[in-house]
């Protein structure tokens, strides 16, 4: 496992490549491990090549989670968990789940007794519920990027990029939806979990376990953050994904959006049953991971069932004509 390192400082180019495009969704270990990027002189995968890999390393690292952990503590132990104060278990590449009673009623739908999805852009929910802010707070999830130098736990030199990247990322979402984010500036140099003053907290992490996480609309406010890991910053030069495309994925979660992955459509990658459709199935999703047999690429660009999905939740954005015939009604 690649941990406190750079991945250019310690990988070959094409398991960079692989690595950096991976951690995303897949357990850094399993891919530094492989036997597939043992040469440097290999020449790159095409990304064809690599999305079959990460497939195949997807569906691996599913099974053998599942076949060493026998009881919920073996998989416990199995299970990332953010190093720090209020650090959150990490499952299904980028999901946070906060708590150990969280965690165990994770196990014993999808580990245990693995879960079985039903046909139906998906939203989280909680018995039946929809996981989504309220319409007081919605147009005001207000937010800090920490502007302390990197070596006191902030951006440091790349605060201006993660300001540019969140603002590109926020208005993707808000000229589709009755939503609104704001930077509160203000806060950025007092920008931790204890804040109240903001909705969430923007923070660099450096643990290599993804590129970046964040928490669904009904956690406390001290678990309520964006955590941007150091390798989002090293995406290798010329190619589709990036930050900003991370930070769209990642601010879907912020809006109840779950992995569109977990869908049975998918035929892979299947996460849980705490979601209902709001649209039909959609592969190119900005909430589907390309590895999971999603057909979209990794510039990770909201669809127009992502538009029409997110508009069916909050209601459209000024401007925005929604299709209301594609909103699929609650059970």
């Amino acid at each position: 496992m690649v941990v406190g390192l750079s991945f250019s400082s310690v990988l070959p180019q094409r398991a960079r490549w692989l690595l950096t495009a991976t951690v995303l969704g897949l357990a850094v270990s399993v891919i530094a491990s492989s036997d597939a990027l043992a040469q440097d002189s290999t020449p790159p995968f095409s990304p064809d090549q690599g999305k079959l890999f990460l497939r195949s390393a997807a569906e691996k690292a599913r099974v053998k989670q599942k076949e060493a952990a026998k009881t919920f503590e073996e998989f416990k132990k199995s299970v990332t968990k953010e190093p720090f104060q209020n650090g959150k278990y990490i499952v299904n590449g980028d999901t946070p789940i906060s708590t150990d009673k969280g965690l165990e009623e994770f196990y014993k739908q999808n580990i245990e007794v693995p879960g079985h999805a039903t046909t139906e852009f998906a939203v989280m929910t909680i018995l039946g519920v929809d996981v989504i802010w309220k319409s007081v707070d919605k147009k005001a999830l207000t937010y800090c990027v920490n502007n302390a130098a990197a070596d006191s736990g902030g951006f440091g030199n790349r605060y201006n990029t993660v300001v540019s990247a969140m603002a590109d990322a926020t208005r993707a979402w808000e000229a589709v939806a009755d939503i609104k984010y704001v930077h509160v500036n203000a806060e950025d140099s007092n920008c931790t979990p204890a804040n109240s003053n903001v909705k969430f907290d923007v923070r660099p992490v450096n643990l290599n376990q993804y590129l970046a996480r964040a928490f669904f609309p009904n956690e406390d406010r001290v678990t309520s953050n964006v955590l941007i890991d150091n390798s989002a910053f090293e995406l290798p030069a010329g190619g589709k994904l990036s930050l900003t495309g991370i930070l769209r994925h990642e601010l879907g979660h912020t809006l109840g959006a779950r992995h569109e992955q977990t869908r049975p459509e998918s035929g892979t990658c299947f996460e849980d049953n705490d979601w209902r459709g709001v649209t039909d199935y959609d592969a190119f999703s900005v909430m589907h991971y390309p590895q999971c047999n999603g057909k979209g690429d990794w510039s990770l660009v909201l669809t127009a069932q992502d538009k029409n999905g997110i508009a069916c939740l909050y209601g459209p954005a000024p401007g925005f004509t929604i299709d209301t015939t594609i909103c699929k009604p609650k059970q």
